[in-house]
């Protein structure tokens, strides 16, 4: 780790491992949840940050503890303020609806509440952690070389292996392993939040993982009272993304604390076979687009594109579903050409 590109690329690679992959749903539903649960998730998540970077640390010390630390802090600021406005989208989308009264639609339907500034605050919160990074890199790192003894640490690993061939593999994994994560489990959630961002089963609102009472106008609890609203956001690979509101009451604990854990019993809703099967097709889309980009086959994107809308070609005359389909297209599309430019400029600069 004695290329500053390559530390900047190793720093991308340690987000990514550490938001996408190292982050467990528990993790991510406590940095949703109220503020004393909020705080142990951000702590957790802190520490995940702090663990990816140790690296860093090591080798060029005091600049790179710094940079774990504040990254770790800035993980924490960035992380709970995304939550917050993410919320406050999503609860002033829900208002918005039952103030229209606009009846529920299907799951393959962009839904009442749609609105796309969930969606947004993801994309600035990563740009956010990224824009951090580099940053830190650029003042801490860049103007310190790694230190003696980490430079002989890594030279009595390689032996005689020739340090060229060692940095090109290496730099080839980081960018490789970064695209990866981006477009497999980012782009996924991203596109969930995008299409979905208040969920909605069987035509009621789903409260905690139960089916919400009636929702009258200006209420949100069902309980003809102001609510007091909290929001817990989950996360997975192929259940997506679902920002549940939960009528927070001061007679209910027990239903409050099966709202922190999942829903009842602790038991999210699978997602159907239909997502799943959608959230595949979109990975392996995504995969052959970031495969084109690198191989300088872009034309070849548009094939990819057409065979997808092909199978959905008759559902396209619903226009609610057209709607869906294609935003949710040109949001996978759009993140994995993206990403793949980024690696083809980052690879270019490596290997050069």
């Amino acid at each position: 780790m004695t290329d500053p590109i390559l530390v900047l690329a190793w720093l991308v690679l340690a987000h990514l491992t550490s938001d996408f992959i190292l982050q467990t749903a528990t993790i991510a539903r406590a940095k949703a949840g109220p503020a004393r649960q909020a705080v142990g998730g951000l702590f957790a998540h802190a520490v995940i940050v702090a663990v990816c970077l140790v690296p860093v640390g090591l080798a060029y010390g005091a600049p790179g503890w710094g940079l774990v630390v504040l990254t770790a802090i800035s993980h924490v600021v960035i992380d709970r303020s995304k939550v917050l406005l993410t919320r406050r989208a999503a609860a002033s989308a829900l208002a918005d609806a039952n103030r229209r009264r606009e009846a529920p639609q299907p799951p393959d339907h962009l839904g009442r509440a749609w609105t796309a500034r969930p969606a947004a605050w993801f994309v600035v919160d990563q740009v956010a952690h990224l824009a951090i990074a580099v940053g830190l890199w650029a003042f801490l790192l860049v103007p310190n070389a790694p230190l003696s003894g980490w430079r002989s640490t890594i030279d009595g690993w390689l032996g005689i292996w020739d340090r060229a061939v060692v940095h090109d593999v290496v730099s080839m994994a980081v960018v490789l392993a970064s695209l990866a994560i981006a477009n497999i489990m980012a782009a996924a959630l991203f596109v969930a939040i995008l299409v979905r961002p208040v969920e909605e089963a069987e035509g009621e609102m789903r409260w905690g993982g139960r089916a919400a009472p009636p929702v009258v106008a200006g209420d949100l609890s069902g309980s003809g009272a102001p609510p007091v609203r909290r929001w817990t956001l989950r996360i997975g690979m192929f259940d997506a993304a679902r920002i549940e509101a939960v009528a927070d009451r001061p007679s209910a604990r027990a239903t409050d604390s099966e709202a922190e854990l999942g829903g009842s019993a602790g038991q999210a809703s699978p997602a159907a076979p239909a997502a799943r099967i959608g959230a595949t097709i979109g990975i392996l889309e995504r995969i052959l687009i970031v495969v084109f980009v690198l191989t300088g086959s872009e034309a070849a994107i548009g094939f990819v594109v057409a065979a997808k809308t092909l199978a959905r070609f008759r559902l396209l005359d619903d226009r609610d579903f057209a709607e869906y389909y294609l935003l949710g297209t040109l949001a996978s599309v759009a993140v994995a050409i993206v990403t793949a430019l980024i690696g083809r400029a980052a690879l270019g600069a490596l290997l050069a």
